[in-house]
């Protein structure tokens, strides 16, 4: 799930998920929009998503004279799509940063059109087991009593990402 790092009232880096909703970035701590967006007058920026086939995508909205920054250029015709790790500057206020790194998670697996097989033991992962799909590589693992793949090795076996299921973000702004 996508989500952006701001400081909260101790100068501390605290990360807001984003769901469906938009958030208005232009205020500090930023807050969630309620039902629809109308850009300059709910608010001056605003993170908003949007549907790129099958995928969503985070757009940045900025109403005329938003004055804000994304990795120190200014968003072309008051918006930008949002990639992972950019810096965001709305004047005045701090910086953000928007990011799409997810949390490995244990979840039934709901099947596919196709076989998937467990990157650790190479059975088949099959529809109703509890699994983890790394969010990094996105290769399933199983993980319950019996199968405890994702988390029998340090990081996955096909990418560095870490398999501690409370490990948290891998990426925090720096201070």
């Amino acid at each position: 799930m996508a989500h952006l790092w701001f400081r909260d009232a101790d100068e501390v880096w605290s990360a807001m998920p984003l769901d469906e909703r938009a958030v208005d970035i232009s205020v500090r701590p930023p807050r969630l929009l309620p039902g629809e967006l109308q850009p300059g007058t709910d608010a001056r920026v605003a993170v908003v998503r949007a549907q790129a086939g099958a995928a969503p995508v985070w757009v940045l909205l900025v109403a005329e004279g938003g004055g804000v920054r994304v990795n120190g250029h200014p968003a072309v015709a008051g918006l930008r799509v949002l990639q992972d790790r950019d810096e965001i500057r709305p004047w005045p206020n701090d910086a953000l940063f928007f990011s799409t790194e997810t949390l490995a998670h244990v979840e039934e697996f709901t099947g596919a059109d196709r076989n998937i097989y467990c990157g650790r033991c190479r059975q088949p992962v099959q529809n109703g087991q509890m699994a983890v799909r790394c969010p990094q590589c996105g290769i399933w693992y199983h993980e319950n009593e019996k199968l405890p793949c994702w988390t029998y090795s340090s990081t996955c076996g096909f990418c560095p990402q870490g398999t501690a299921l409370a490990a948290g973000y891998s990426w925090v702004p720096e201070a």
